[in-house]
């Protein structure tokens, strides 16, 4: 039975349902030959077109290429104008993949980007669709629930890296949270599972999880500080200011690390995926919240526990994923394939890159569109009467006196029957 609203001015959800994920990572080609991208509805009400003249509800405020942030990988992403606490609904229907809801506040910062509220909704084709910038505490479904195209799902806000209350949508082949697993194995009392995000950059990660003992290794270690493991080794380390990831995780492997760990050193929880590089790491690399590495080193410190083992894997989502050339590559050979503009430029070798894909949305007449800057969507359009303006216009050409006369001869007159029919009824005539 569904649930009725909270107090905090909630829609009623159904009870949680998990749903397995479908295995397989989608394909580029296969989404952008099918017709999955297109006819996806706006994940915003409309609202009456006085509002949306008045207060700009709806407006596209960046759009494909847009000048500030929509570039590269981004491309492919609209950004509309919203007050704050304005209903998000899907665009599809689908399963909800990731919820962030816990930041609050926003600016034009640029620390401020991974701090952005949003959910995220997986569909049947294995594409995702994100929407950006929710306010705290703003999502109305949990991870597993299933949403319906037009639903509800969130209330939008203005958090992350912002120049104003509005709401970011785009459609992405992977999502960053569906990329890696990471467990704790042992010792038992320690069992659990741990969020994780691998890098853009990282090398394939096992389909089968890595099981290796965990080394903390501190910022200042560098190569020959006489490690001698026996078997493989999981490297956890912090994010150093000093170098850039690549760096460090390079670092890592040549010391002998079979995959390594970065804790963030920001408070959130805040994860994000690791880039900044175009060459495939030599080994898988993942980055957890700075709490949950503070977890980690304390139960490497407790002298009681004896060791502590991980598990590292790929996701179920991601499973069978190809580099960007492949994948393009593969797409241009079908037969009928046209040149897509989707940019190959930024790692083609990298497996776990994120990108936008083009789609399209459909009007109330059921025509398709591509949303453009400085537009407001749905199309306000005022019900005036054709006949109004032309009367003013004439009214305006011709002198007083003949209006007057005009007036007179178009107003309507009752006849004498209604005439006599009102004095019976004791009512006074009206004046004209």
């Amino acid at each position: 039975m569904p649930s009725e609203g909270d107090g905090e001015g909630r829609p009623p959800r159904p009870e949680s349902k998990t749903t397995e994920i479908e295995r397989g990572a989608a394909a580029v080609g296969d989404l952008l030959s099918g017709k999955s991208l297109r006819r996806l509805q706006l994940p915003y009400p409309g609202y009456l077109a006085a509002w949306r003249l008045v207060k700009g509800h709806g407006k596209c405020i960046q759009g494909v290429n847009g000048r500030s942030t929509h570039r590269g990988t981004l491309c492919y992403s609209f950004d509309f104008k919203l007050a704050v606490g304005t209903p998000v609904l899907a665009a599809r229907g689908g399963v909800v993949a990731a919820v962030v809801d816990h930041f609050r506040g926003g600016g034009a910062k640029a620390h401020l980007a991974p701090r952005a509220n949003f959910v995220a909704v997986r569909h049947s084709d294995s594409s995702y669709a994100r929407y950006y910038h929710l306010r705290e505490k703003g999502s109305c479904y949990k991870v597993g629930e299933r949403v319906e195209r037009g639903q509800q799902i969130a209330w939008s806000g203005n958090t992350g890296y912002t120049g104003g209350p509005h709401l970011h949508f785009d459609l992405v082949n992977l999502l960053p949270e569906e990329t890696s697993t990471l467990r704790i194995v042992a010792p038992k009392q320690c069992r659990k599972r741990l969020q994780s995000i691998a890098a853009a950059f990282s090398c394939e990660l096992p389909e089968i999880p890595l099981r290796a003992r965990v080394v903390h290794m501190p910022c200042d270690a560098v190569k020959g500080d006489g490690l001698a493991l026996d078997g493989p080794w999981i490297a956890l380390s912090d994010r150093d200011p000093a170098c850039t990831f690549a760096e460090k995780i390079n670092s890592l492997a040549a010391q002998g690390a079979s995959a390594c760990i970065i804790a963030n050193n920001r408070s959130g929880p805040e994860l994000f995926a690791m880039g900044g590089c175009e060459d495939v790491s030599p080994i898988p690399c993942v980055l957890v919240s700075k709490e949950h590495g503070l977890m980690l080193k304390a139960y490497l410190s407790d002298k009681a526990n004896e060791g502590l083992t991980l598990e590292l894997g790929r996701h179920a989502a991601v499973i069978g994923v190809q580099t960007m050339a492949q994948q393009l590559a593969a797409y241009r050979e079908t037969p009928g394939a046209f040149a897509t503009p989707l940019s190959c430029k930024y790692g083609p070798e990298l497996r776990y890159v994120t990108r936008t894909l083009p789609v399209e949305f459909i009007d109330n007449a059921g025509d398709g569109f591509v949303p453009e800057q400085a537009r407001t969507y749905p199309k306000p359009v005022l019900c005036v009467s054709p006949t109004c303006g032309r009367r003013r216009r004439r009214r305006r050409d011709e002198p007083p006196s003949e209006r007057g006369r005009r007036v007179d001869a178009e107003r309507p007159r009752r006849s004498s029957s209604s005439l006599d029919a009102a004095d019976q009824t004791g009512r006074e005539r009206s004046p004209r």
